[in-house]
């Protein structure tokens, strides 16, 4: 096993990212000595790792677990929880709430060098909510992601956008790429020679300045719904990387105490991953996980609705 991993596996609440930033500054030694983060492990080796102060590692929140079984588990994510560590987010995540879960075992199955090492099958962006899988052995992690490249995975987000839809179905088919013009690296946009993406979208419910909707990603790409609607001139609820970028930058960029993100002026986006459908890779039975719609995600279709109806 690579050095890197095994130090990803003992330790949950460190990104990769951080672990290889302790093993090239010295911070991780391979039997007393400096070691490029591909070595290999062999019986009798010993890695250290130190730390400038002792690591504060606060217990994970408690999510709800919608399904699981000894191949696959899948997680009801609310908004405002990273997927997995990234950025200024390092605490916290789906993938570190999974493992602690299941600590016992992973620490048994490393004891007798097993497979059971739970990694996320799809992910989610931070203020979107829902349906997260993630498999328990890589035999099913590689399973899930065939299905997923060949679109067997059929997925149903729900959303709330800005505007009324004249047409009760769309079929949204444009490229996706970098935007150019973004002061960002994360926002997309319609792109020549960009990756292939289709979005299928069906009207739910039309209100005065709003339209509820059903969308089917047919791929899988970075921020595929949120820039396909917002392409259409019909954004997301809530998302300000795709409706006010400097709104978006200014949150990011401005720290509140102890470096915490600035609080934003929306409590999440109003896009929520409510179903996920597949066969079961080792069974071959049909699965279908469902999410319900979370109160924050409710709350906010109240007061449309409600502003609606005074009108």
């Amino acid at each position: 096993m690579r050095a890197d991993a095994f130090l990803a596996m003992r330790l949950p609440f460190l990104s990769r990212t951080r672990i290889r930033q302790k093993v090239q500054m010295g911070e991780s030694l391979l039997n007393g000595r400096r070691y490029a983060t591909s070595a290999r492990l062999s019986a009798g080796d010993v890695l250290t790792v130190s730390w400038r102060s002792a690591p504060r590692v606060a217990p994970c929140r408690q999510l709800d677990v919608l399904y699981q079984d000894e191949h696959l588990v899948a997680v009801d994510k609310p908004a405002g929880v990273a997927s997995h560590p990234v950025g200024k987010r390092q605490s916290d995540t789906v993938i570190q709430f999974v493992r602690e879960k299941f600590s016992a075992e992973v620490s048994a199955s490393l004891a007798g060098s097993g497979d059971f090492f739970p990694r996320l099958v799809n992910r989610l962006d931070v203020f979107t909510s829902g349906v997260i899988l993630a498999a328990k052995t890589s035999g099913a992690l590689s399973s899930m992601h065939a299905m997923a490249a060949r679109g067997e995975i059929e997925k149903t987000y729900v959303a709330l956008v800005e505007g009324v839809l004249e047409r009760d179905a769309y079929t949204i088919d444009l490229p996706l790429g970098p935007d150019r013009a973004s002061r960002t690296r994360l926002r997309m946009a319609p792109l020549s020679g960009g990756l292939a993406c289709l979005t299928e979208c069906v009207v739910l419910r039309r209100l005065r300045g709003h339209t509820l909707v059903a969308v089917h990603p047919r791929t899988g790409r970075q921020h595929q719904i949120r820039a396909h609607l917002a392409a259409i001139g019909h954004p997301v609820w809530g998302d300000l990387l795709y409706k006010d970028e400097s709104l978006f930058l200014s949150c990011q960029e401005g720290t509140g105490p102890g470096g915490a993100l600035r609080p934003l002026p929306v409590p999440r986006h109003c896009l929520h991953a409510e179903v996920s459908a597949f066969t079961h890779p080792a069974t071959g039975a049909p699965v279908v996980v469902r999410s319900p719609l979370p109160r924050d995600f409710l709350a906010i279709l109240a007061s449309v609705e409600e502003a609606s109806f005074l009108r």
